[in-house]
């Protein structure tokens, strides 16, 4: 039983990590329709960007400058590159942001060696929280806590404010949205800086308990896809369910059977595009594009 409940806040943990690049990525494919395997990348610098921070600064300074920096450094990949090929085919796209992935890992591999690293949990966190039968570490239960205001703060974003609104219509009808005046590219611009921002806040606060290496970004990526495949792509509340899916399916399986922990998620894929080929919560319908 302590094992089981182990698992199950590990799978939380891991779940809300994927839930939140997950976000990223669907809002992104959601308002741009790119099909961003960059976004991994995002984590890979963010993570770096704490690892350079957290020493010098303090873990403030690092969860700080992180967002700030991978979301500046996503402006620029925008303007420079990725809006000449929000037009193209998937599969342009595809190769173009796999190739500005690998780039990156190769860039932070040359800067920083290929060893793994990590930086130390501070100690007002470095102590465990008695949780019934068991005791969980201080800082993982404070990181579950952040992504979740986190992604309360996205979720008001997109439902409260201007940019969301023309978000949520641009996901549905990108003509209509432009014909009545929206400025969709600026929203997609910003949209897509959240996004980045998004994966370089968690890659910096989740490095003290998953280390660093220069291939961590592809490490979380390709689950992140089988989380938005499972919840539906464009939907927020999809990306959510099936991150807490995918990741407790994932932390239990190892405890029962590790060696098909990893297979297990992809097997859930399978499984949700034979019977809801749109994904657990998303929509039905074909969504007009630009």
């Amino acid at each position: 039983m302590e094992s089981l409940i182990q698992a199950l806040l590990n799978g939380l943990v891991l779940g809300l990590i994927y839930v939140a690049i997950a976000v990223g990525l669907t809002i992104v494919f959601g308002t741009l329709r790119l099909v961003n395997f960059a976004h991994g990348a995002f984590y890979a610098i963010g993570a770096y960007v704490g690892l350079v921070l957290a020493g010098q600064y303090g873990l403030v300074a690092a969860f700080v400058a992180a967002p700030i920096a991978v979301a500046a450094f996503a402006v620029v990949l925008d303007r420079l590159v990725l809006r000449f090929f929000y037009e193209k085919d998937a599969t342009s796209q595809l190769l173009l942001t796999f190739g500005i992935a690998l780039v990156v890992e190769e860039s932070l591999r040359l800067i920083f060696g290929g060893t793994t690293q990590r930086y130390p949990v501070p100690d007002a966190l470095a102590g465990s929280f008695p949780l019934g039968p068991i005791a969980y570490p201080a800082y993982r239960l404070a990181f579950a806590l952040g992504i979740v205001v986190m992604l309360v703060v996205v979720w008001l974003i997109i439902e409260r404010t201007n940019y969301g609104l023309i978000v949520r219509a641009g996901i549905r009808d990108r003509i209509m949205v432009q014909l009545l005046g929206g400025n969709i590219r600026r929203a997609s611009t910003i949209v897509f800086a959240l996004g980045a921002a998004i994966a370089g806040l968690v890659g910096a606060a989740a490095s003290p308990i998953y280390s660093v290496n220069p291939n961590v970004g592809f490490s979380f990526l390709v689950p992140s896809f089988v989380v938005v495949v499972v919840g539906g792509l464009g939907s927020f509340w999809g990306a959510v369910l099936g991150g807490l899916l995918i990741g407790e399916l994932q932390s239990v399986t190892t405890v029962v059977f590790a060696p098909a922990s990893n297979v297990v998620i992809y097997l859930c894929m399978a499984l949700v595009l034979l019977l809801r080929p749109q994904g657990l919560l998303g929509e039905s319908e074909v969504i007009r594009q630009s």
